[in-house]
């Protein structure tokens, strides 16, 4: 009879000897993350040490970004400078956002 001892020191020799194998049929390395303008991230930093943005959000496939601004006009003009914006990599579209319930977001901050 084997004992627990020997059974568990075979496993780890096993484990040694046979991972140069499983390393050499690894599956191939995913796809690169992809890449993002550094530009637009930058204008999102200056809106953001101005206090402006209130949250940024992912969902599905759309980036949400809340700001705060006294008209639709004023808001549109915060991302006329963004140079992903204007080369056509992000695309934006204004709508009022009038919280309902705060909950964990809160009430955007009072203009200065």
């Amino acid at each position: 009879m084997v004992s627990m001892r020997t059974l568990i020191a075979a496993v780890i020799v096993s484990a040694v000897l046979l991972s140069p194998l499983l390393r050499a049929q690894a599956p191939a390395p995913a796809a690169p993350l992809p890449l993002y303008a550094a530009e637009h991230s930058a204008n999102l930093a200056t809106l953001r040490a101005a206090g402006t943005i209130v949250m940024g959000a992912r969902y599905a496939d759309v980036d949400l970004v809340v700001v705060t601004a006294a008209t639709e006009a004023d808001a549109r003009r915060l991302f006329e400078d963004d140079p992903s914006i204007a080369a056509g990599t992000f695309t934006l579209d204004v709508h009022r956002f009038a919280v309902f319930h705060p909950g964990l977001v809160g009430t955007p901050p009072a203009p200065k």
